[in-house]
């Protein structure tokens, strides 16, 4: 807790659009609890920018919360983690298959290439798989640190 005090006191005392550091950034990674507050002030601040100067009442307050709210139900409809699962399934057909067919091209600079490229493609695919699914991969990972450990045989 007080390390995450910490942390917010620190991400409200950077200025718009400066570059968060990469202590700021880790701890963000690990903890949800931060990340959720930093999304919702980035999502208020969305919200507040787009209205008119106006003064601080109930009002202003309250619509400004619908419009996070609105916008958090909005981004809940992520690519469910079995479509990753068929791309991916996708990906690995078409390696084996440019895999077979290829055994006619004789130039190895060519394929060369081509398997480069398709490294790339994977390596794409899972930063992208990682980065759209952050929430399930940090609560998989916190759910096997926090589980305890098998028995360990000697």
């Amino acid at each position: 807790m007080k390390n995450c005090d910490a942390t917010m006191k620190r991400y409200l005392s950077l200025d718009k659009g400066e570059r968060i550091p990469l202590s700021l950034t880790a701890h963000l990674l690990t903890c949800g609890r931060c990340r959720n507050e930093v999304r919702f002030f980035r999502k208020a601040e969305t919200a507040a920018a787009s209205n008119a100067q106006v003064g601080i009442t109930d009002k202003s307050i309250s619509s400004v919360m619908e419009k996070i709210y609105a916008s958090e139900e909005q981004s809940e409809n992520k690519v469910s983690l079995s479509k990753w699962i068929v791309g991916g399934i996708a990906i690995v057909v078409l390696f084996l298959a440019f895999a077979i067919f290829s055994r006619g091209i004789n130039s190895t600079s060519l394929k060369l290439c081509i398997y480069i490229g398709f490294a790339a493609l994977i390596t794409v695919y899972c930063a992208l798989l990682i980065r759209s699914n952050m929430d399930f991969f940090i609560k998989l990972i916190n759910a096997k640190i926090s589980s305890p450990s098998i028995s360990k045989q000697v």
